[in-house]
């Protein structure tokens, strides 16, 4: 599982992210058009000696990418310091990374990739197939410490039959390797490597410089990279929690690209011809997951009555961002279908459920939510389930205790948490998840979608499997969040869409003053 964090609203733009284990408002004009005004170029007027930074939220615990869970270190690291065999970019299209070509056979257990010939580490030591072999093997090892490798749990075997070539052979067909693939569990590193915790090595556009801790993460341009070179000359993250301290650095220069939630503030900035806003579409998926193992929320019909008890419209309203999904599958991902009407809002039905279930007289839970996000959302659930007689005491922790009590204890009743990975939906059936669908329906879902053998057959498979969570009550998706950013005028190419999970820096260009 994948989880992000968020900055000081639902506008979980791509910097304001952490993660754990997995769309956005996509007909939204005005988010269309920022975004092409961020992706614009300078003219060639672009300046090659800047340094651009950008104001994020949540920092990493550790740069080691394939030991570190969280959305923080993929976001900086990913493509931009490591990449892998293939890479994605905001709309989930694969196209070749290390790999310049790959070849899968007609029962699609056998992928073939071609390295590049010119591929090289920040250190200069060439990259190797057996590096890759290496890099994979450690990931898909029986005591593989990355967090996601489940995501290759698909591949029996890697393998190098010459220098440039690395085979893959799987145990079973999997429609979305690819995909997985150009995350955290795919990238390559130098064969035997250690110390990436506090110096990463990587062969992509940019190279770790340095890590203030509490305070930046600096990136400076690998001028030997064998691509297209990177626009600027350094980029820095500086984190920024609090959400004031967010809009004062931008509004004073201090950052170049910043997370901006509140809507007053943002409003702020919009026609002044010192700043850009650009708003796009996103993965983040806030969900309120139940504990099926603890209680009275084992009981189908409590679940409902609490989806059905709160009124996510009133909820985007408080945040002044975000979009009903009805379901974990956002609109960027390709089998997303509208089950909004699913458990709509019905407080009156909500509290027949609960008569049903035995909990007329009232019932009484805990809300676990890390203190990264606004208290606001907590409160507004616990005050919406009070009306239908669930009395809701809301827990604020950091969040790495929530990662233990909640994610690797499932000590809770009730959490929120944005979940940010794009095609997470399988995380929901695995065996020992926080929160998950227990059917075997789903299991079967789940398995078809990754074995089809077509898109066409894995887009049914699982849109069928997003229905059933629903249906199931597996959890509520209070809202889809909306990536918003506001820029310095001048500073253009930066990501709009899907930038939590992936910050691609090498098309930033800033303009000569």
């Amino acid at each position: 599982m994948r989880i992000r964090t968020f900055a000081a609203a639902v506008a979980v733009t791509g910097l304001a992210l952490a993660a754990c284990g997995s769309d956005g408002d996509g007909g939204d004009g005005g988010a269309a058009g920022a975004s092409a005004s961020a992706s614009a170029s300078t003219g060639g007027r672009a300046n090659p000696d800047a340094t651009v930074t950008i104001g994020a939220v949540l920092e990493p615990t550790s740069l080691d990418i394939t030991r570190t869970s969280g959305i923080a270190v993929g976001q900086i690291l990913l493509n931009n310091v490591y990449e892998g065999l293939v890479k994605r970019d905001q709309k989930g299209v694969v196209s070749p990374a290390l790999a310049t070509s790959w070849k899968i056979s007609p029962d699609g257990r056998t992928y073939t990739f071609t390295l590049a010939g010119n591929a090289a580490f920040h250190d200069g030591a060439p990259v190797r197939a057996a590096d890759v072999v290496w890099s994979l093997n450690q990931a898909i090892a029986p005591a593989s410490t990355n967090p996601y490798a489940s995501d290759l749990a698909a591949i029996a075997a890697v393998s190098s039959p010459d220098p440039r070539t690395v085979v893959l052979t799987l145990k079973d067909r999997d429609s979305g390797l690819l995909f997985h693939l150009t995350g955290p569990p795919g990238v390559v590193v130098r064969q035997g490597a250690t110390g990436l915790a506090g110096h990463p090595d990587g062969t992509g556009p940019f190279r770790f410089d340095s890590w203030r801790r509490g305070d930046s993460i600096t990136l400076v341009r690998n001028d030997a990279y064998r691509g297209p070179k990177a626009t600027v000359a350094r980029v820095v993250f500086r984190y920024l929690a609090d959400a004031n301290a967010q809009n004062n650095a931008v509004r004073t220069g201090q950052v170049d690209v910043g997370v901006i939630s509140d809507n007053d503030l943002v409003d702020a900035y919009r026609g002044n011809p010192k700043f850009v806003v650009a708003e796009g579409t996103t993965t983040d998926k806030f969900t309120l997951a139940f504990n099926q193992d603890r209680g009275p929320l084992a009981d189908v019909r409590v679940r409902h009555a609490i989806r059905q008890g709160i009124d996510k419209d009133g909820l985007i309203k408080v945040l002044g961002a975000g979009t009903r999904i009805g379901s974990p599958v956002p609109p960027l991902d390709p089998w997303y279908s509208d089950l909004t009407s699913i458990d709509r809002y019905d407080p009156a039905s909500a509290r027949r459920l609960l008569a049903q279930a035995g909990h007329g007289g009232g019932l009484r839970l805990g809300l676990t939510i890390p203190n990264i996000y606004p208290p606001s959302i907590g409160d507004y659930v616990a005050s919406q389930l009070r009306e239908i007689g669930v009395t809701v005491e809301v827990r604020r922790v950091e969040f790495p205790a929530w990662l233990t009590g909640v994610y690797t204890k499932h000590d809770y009743d009730l959490s929120i948490v944005d979940h940010a990975e794009a095609r997470d939906l399988a995380f929901y059936v695995k065996p020992g998840y926080y929160f998950g669908d227990r059917s075997p329906q789903a299991r079967e879902l789940a398995t078809a979608g990754a074995s089809a053998a077509s898109d066409a057959d894995r887009d049914t498979a699982l849109r069928g499997l997003a229905r059933r969570y629903s249906e199931d009550a597996i959890a509520d998706w209070l809202l889809l969040g909306k990536a918003r950013q506001v820029a310095r005028a001048g500073v253009t190419g930066y990501p709009t869409d899907d930038v939590s999970a992936i910050y691609d820096l090498s098309k930033i260009e800033v303009a000569k003053s």
